[in-house]
């Protein structure tokens, strides 16, 4: 039985200043297809960065999704 694939924009936070888009993008792939990641860091007044999040789109099974999301908690993924 073939899993119905689904687009979800996902959030994710505490991320390394030096994350590219090609290591989300090969981390979240093993999950789902990645259509877009957007990576957001917020800087302080001096130019500093403060805060490293992202936004990644994938195409996703919901069952994928709940499984993905499981071992997201449970890894500490590393992107510094």
């Amino acid at each position: 039985m073939e899993k119905k694939q689904v687009s979800k924009r996902l959030y994710v936070g505490g991320l390394g200043h030096t994350v590219s888009k090609a290591e989300l993008q090969e981390r979240f792939g093993k999950f789902g297809r990645v259509l877009d990641a957007e990576i957001i860091t917020r800087k302080d007044d001096q130019g500093n960065p403060m805060k490293t999040f992202a936004y990644i789109s994938v195409s996703i099974s919901d069952a994928d999704l709940r499984k993905s999301v499981m071992l997201w908690k449970l890894l500490c993924w590393s992107f510094q």
